[in-house]
């Protein structure tokens, strides 16, 4: 234990690592605890760790899972975490940003097959952002989002009811709970619908404020007056619709591409686990 703090010299001590078992710190095995430092990676096998930080943040990985640590993020390159206490703090993962919109956030996030990301919102509200620093969801408490960048451009893929504002027509996606500006023809004629609308956004744009960024429609779809249902959580209850785009490997509930990231709501998985192995348990709420 020593050892490892002298060598790690004069970098910032950012918290205490603690396990029932051995973990690895580095490239040290190490047991029971440790002072951990930032820009330490710490890597599990057969019992989880409990990480708690300066900023008061507490992390837990699960087992065989790995991540690097940071005074005000963790990058987890491996398995599966737990964030809690979460106001200042940030997860990565593949890409893509995990930040908490209340102090007291709780959230599970797991790497899983492929570019796979899942979430689940345990406790308050999370922004999703894309590695530009995008808004790609907005995950509400008690709801789990499957996400997964896309490589190359993918065309744009949202759902949701269409409404001029100050003419301009926006939509909030049922998925993610992004909401989008959108320019093309034939939007006029569908305000108080919902649409799924695929398109491009276009970067060089200024959305309206209420809008995180502006798409220019290819192609839409009318599917009904007036959606009653905006929630990830409500959509993925009605199945969804296969995506659409190139690369994607999520399942045929994915019904949103937004910022090259396609996201699907999910009322299995994490969302029902709701724990990490040596852990209390923590029931989602529906």
């Amino acid at each position: 234990m020593s050892a490892i703090m002298v060598l790690s010299g004069a970098v910032p001590v950012i918290g205490t690592v603690v396990a029932k078992g051995t973990f690895r710190l580095d490239n040290a095995t190490v047991t029971g605890n440790a002072t951990l430092f930032e820009g330490v990676t710490i890597e599990t096998k057969a019992v989880a760790s409990r990480m708690e930080l300066a900023s008061g943040a507490r992390i837990s990985l699960g087992t065989d899972s790995k991540a690097r640590f940071y005074g005000d993020h963790m990058i987890l390159e491996k398995g599966e975490g737990r964030l809690e206490k979460a106001e200042g703090f940030r997860f990565e993962a593949r890409g893509l940003t995990i930040q908490p919109e209340t102090g007291n956030a709780s959230a599970r996030v797991a790497l899983t097959g492929g570019a796979h990301v899942e979430l689940a919102a345990l406790t308050g509200s999370f922004r999703i952002l894309n590695s530009r620093g995008v808004l790609v969801a907005n995950v509400a408490s008690g709801h789990a989002l499957g996400l997964e960048p896309q490589s190359g451009d993918p065309a744009s893929k949202v759902t949701g009811t269409l409404r001029q504002v100050g003419g301009h027509y926006l939509l909030t996606d049922e998925t993610t709970n992004v909401t989008v500006e959108l320019a093309g023809a034939g939007l006029s004629k569908e305000v108080g619908s919902r649409v799924e609308v695929t398109g491009q956004m276009d970067p060089t744009a200024t959305p309206v404020t209420d809008a995180s960024q502006f798409i220019r429609v290819t192609g839409l779809t009318h599917l009904g007056k007036g959606a009653a249902e905006s929630s990830g959580a409500a959509a993925a209850g009605k199945g969804g619709a296969a995506g659409a785009g190139h690369g994607i490997a999520l399942t045929a509930t994915t019904i949103a591409i937004i910022g090259g990231v396609a996201a699907a709501a999910t009322l299995g998985g994490l969302a029902a686990a709701g724990k990490l192995p040596g852990q209390g348990s923590s029931t989602v709420s529906r």
